[in-house]
């Protein structure tokens, strides 16, 4: 009796963890990060291709609400977002189209809005937010808390 009662127990915590696994996201995703995740948050770019950038206004990557993704490096943009298989992308978000001062920050927008347009691997590590695509990785960060 005791040994069916594990048995059981066994098998409704194998059940329980398989469904936790293949979770299924509202954007379409299968379990992993998906934009439920990253809503209501404004990450600051910290490299680009394991350059630090170190400048007085940060460009931002904001998750401004569930499937609404926008951001500024010199130029804005908006659009809507999706995460599907940990691929996240935004194929016709509205920019507007000024040159950068900066050399940067023109290579930057080019690449992230090529990573937006054909789709980026996302990861969440901790306070870090990670795209990489065809070689290229763009970091960005939470700010940090205040004290």
């Amino acid at each position: 009796m005791l040994f069916a009662r594990i048995a059981a127990n066994c098998l409704l915590l194998a059940a329980l963890s398989a469904c936790a696994a293949s979770r299924q996201s509202a954007d379409g995703g299968v379990g992993g990060l998906n934009l439920e995740d990253l809503a209501g948050r404004t990450y600051y770019l910290v490299s680009m291709d394991g350059k630090n950038f170190a400048g007085d206004s940060a460009p931002e990557l904001s998750f401004v609400e569930e499937g609404r993704v926008a951001g500024r490096a010199c130029n804005r943009f908006s659009g809507t977002a999706k995460i599907v298989n940990g691929i996240l992308t935004a194929k016709h978000a509205a920019s507007t189209r000024m040159s950068c001062a900066q050399p940067f920050l023109n290579a930057l927008e080019q690449q992230l809005s090529d990573m937006l347009q054909n789709g980026a691997q996302v990861n969440l590590d901790g306070r870090q937010l990670i795209l990489a695509r065809n070689g290229h990785t763009l970091m960005y960060a939470l700010p940090s808390p205040k004290p």
